[in-house]
């Protein structure tokens, strides 16, 4: 079974081994209505506008079903495929509220221009004096789609293991077009949580002492992992703490909602395309935060950074291939394409903004990219230990291109 949670309160228990929990949530999605609780709670099925009008006049009759089967999930949600046609996603643990997901995804969902899989509703559940809270949400389920990160980090792993041919930036660019016309989808969505505002001096000190607040917390949490990699960190720190100064720049800048948790594991490569899912915000942050609005540069910055991590798992997996270290060759070659995606992914995302002009403040961007790589490193070192290569690789990297702008300047 599964509980769903509001903190240490268990707000509803589901048996999710019983089909008929996923039939009773996909038919709620479908048809609209809602199911009475105990203690005056209810569910109710919010359709999307296209399957409310589809189902029109059918209210009372069930939904055709087939069957469901389980897809991947992680430790937030549990997930299942309906009829090989939509993507059921039930949340474990609520948060007061609105939810981030489903909040972008309707308002996405009715413009039908973003490139997401299509929206198909929702159930939120309904306590007496409480907003509000959806725990189950549906999109069409896109098959034969491919996870982005594992095409791109076993494509890299086989090029360099046999040491021939090469690795398209086609798709770096696919992922780049496709973000910029997430962000241009999002800039024009009304209501009150999408209202876009200039950055004010304030926002921008607060983003700067966060990020600096992330050094003394990285080297936190290293130091038990391995000490030495916890003092190098402490070497170089003066080094970050000018690479993120630029978070405080006095330039406004437009703040407006976005993805917020972004990278390649959240792009499904698919025969039509590139589409982008799981809008729940990035995990670490505060359940309000994920709804705050903040620089799409952030979500341009995240996707770099996993550009630069996918690349360090393809060296990973070809030396575990070939059972030795790698040498500097591979490492030039690594670096090369790094440089050539990140040129191919920004010049996607000007198309896609349709601004083919448009290039980012590069102190900002790579502050930006530090700020989401200190981030990376307290992450694997908490939760995923065998990770942290990814982002000191990237950190390393980040100091690099720094120390040579300085040089060539």
């Amino acid at each position: 079974g599964g509980t769903i949670a509001d903190g240490g309160t268990a707000l509803l228990t589901l048996p999710l081994d019983d089909p008929a929990t996923w039939t009773g949530l996909h038919d709620l999605i479908a048809r609209g209505g809602s199911v009475g609780g105990v203690h005056g709670g209810r569910l109710e099925g919010r359709p999307s506008r296209g399957q409310a009008a589809s189902h029109h006049g059918t209210a009372r009759d069930p939904v055709p079903f087939k069957g469901i089967r389980a897809a991947p999930g992680d430790q937030s949600h549990t997930s299942v495929i309906v009829d090989e046609t939509f993507f059921l996603k039930l949340y474990r643990r609520l948060t007061p509220g609105p939810n981030p997901e489903a909040e972008i995804l309707v308002a996405l969902g009715h413009g039908g221009v973003a490139p997401v899989p299509a929206w198909q509703g929702s159930v939120e559940l309904i306590l007496p004096g409480a907003e509000a809270t959806s725990i189950a949400i549906e999109q069409s389920f896109v098959a034969d789609a491919q996870d982005a990160f594992e095409v791109l980090a076993d494509g890299l792993a086989s090029w360099l293991h046999h040491s021939v041919g090469s690795v398209s930036t086609v798709l770096p660019a696919d992922i780049g077009h496709a973000t910029g016309r997430l962000h241009q989808a999002l800039a024009v969505t009304r209501g009150p949580a999408f209202a876009p505002r200039r950055t004010t001096p304030g926002d921008r000190a607060s983003w700067l002492r966060a990020a600096e607040a992330n050094i003394g917390l990285a080297i936190g949490c290293v130091v038990a992992l391995d000490p030495g990699l916890a003092r190098w960190l402490e070497r170089v720190a003066p080094s970050i703490r000018d690479i993120l100064r630029p978070l405080a720049a006095p330039d406004p800048v437009v703040l407006q909602r976005i993805h917020g948790d972004f990278h390649l594991g959240q792009v499904l490569l698919t025969p039509d395309g590139v589409l982008l899912v799981d809008f729940e915000g990035d995990p670490t942050r505060d359940p309000s935060d994920r709804r705050s609005i903040a620089m799409p540069l952030r979500d341009v910055a995240s996707m770099l950074r996993s550009i630069d991590h996918v690349a360090r798992s393809g060296l990973r997996r070809a030396t575990i291939k070939s059972g030795d270290a790698g040498d500097s060759a591979h490492a030039a070659s690594l670096d090369s394409w790094i440089q050539a995606a990140r040129t191919a992914f920004l010049t996607g995302y000007a198309a896609g903004l349709g601004d083919p002009g448009w290039l980012p403040d590069p102190d900002l961007l790579r502050a930006h990219e530090m700020e989401k790589e200190l981030a990376e490193c307290i992450y694997a070192a908490t939760y995923l230990p065998a990770w942290l290569y990814a982002p000191i690789g990237g950190l390393q990297g980040l100091l690099r291109s720094a120390s040579d702008l300085e040089v060539r300047s």
